[in-house]
């Protein structure tokens, strides 16, 4: 083990990402602004502790995984749970575990250094979105049942006390805002990152 954190990063493709943004967004505007993220969320969290992930079955996502110089594992499974289950076979080689949501625009270095740091004296780290979604989760424990969807938080809380681990929620913004809908993306370009200013969508 060379490294203490394992980052998981979850992308389905980039055939049609953000859908649901297509009523503000066209696909070309769209595909953009997934990878700004992404190479945001890498850009973040990329330091000597840390392997990075980008968690797919696609061959594009593999190809932007070459492009930024990182990790691609290729899941064998279909469908978010199971690729992340997956993945998490490889959590005992590591210290510390986290799988980021890559719809997450306002992580920042700080942020990102100050949550490895604080995973290393917690059980479980979870964040909760405005629909109960879990955009962020991250372990110094073994842990595999992930629950991401609807309610998903709640699924995950109601799984972790099943389990008797410790889990602590981070309400900072940088880990519970998600670019969902078109609702987040207009509140989005009143606080718009430096990141977003250079795609020019």
């Amino acid at each position: 083990m060379n490294r203490k954190n394992i980052i998981g990063i979850p992308i389905k493709n980039l055939k049609e990402p953000m859908s649901r943004l297509a009523s503000t967004l066209d696909k070309n505007q769209r595909i953009t602004l997934q990878i700004g993220l992404i190479k945001n969320l890498v850009k973040c969290f990329r330091d000597k502790n840390n392997d990075l992930f980008l968690i797919s079955n696609d061959s594009e996502i593999e190809k932007l995984a070459n492009q930024l110089e990182i990790n691609f594992f290729n899941a064998k499974s279909v469908g978010l749970n199971k690729e992340v289950i997956e993945f998490s076979k490889n959590f005992n080689n590591y210290q510390s575990w986290m799988i980021c949501h890559s719809d997450l625009p306002y992580i920042t270095k700080h942020f990102a250094k100050t949550i490895s740091q604080e995973i290393e004296g917690s059980e479980i780290l979870i964040a909760k979105s405005k629909d109960s979604g879990t955009p962020f989760i991250a372990g110094s424990v073994s842990f595999n049942e992930f629950r991401f969807g609807v309610r998903s938080f709640d699924e995950h809380a109601k799984c972790l006390k099943e389990n008797k681990f410790e889990y602590k929620q981070i309400y900072s913004t940088e880990f519970t805002f998600e670019l969902d809908d078109d609702s987040d993306y207009q509140k989005f370009l009143l606080n718009q990152p430096r990141w977003y200013k250079k795609l020019n969508i």
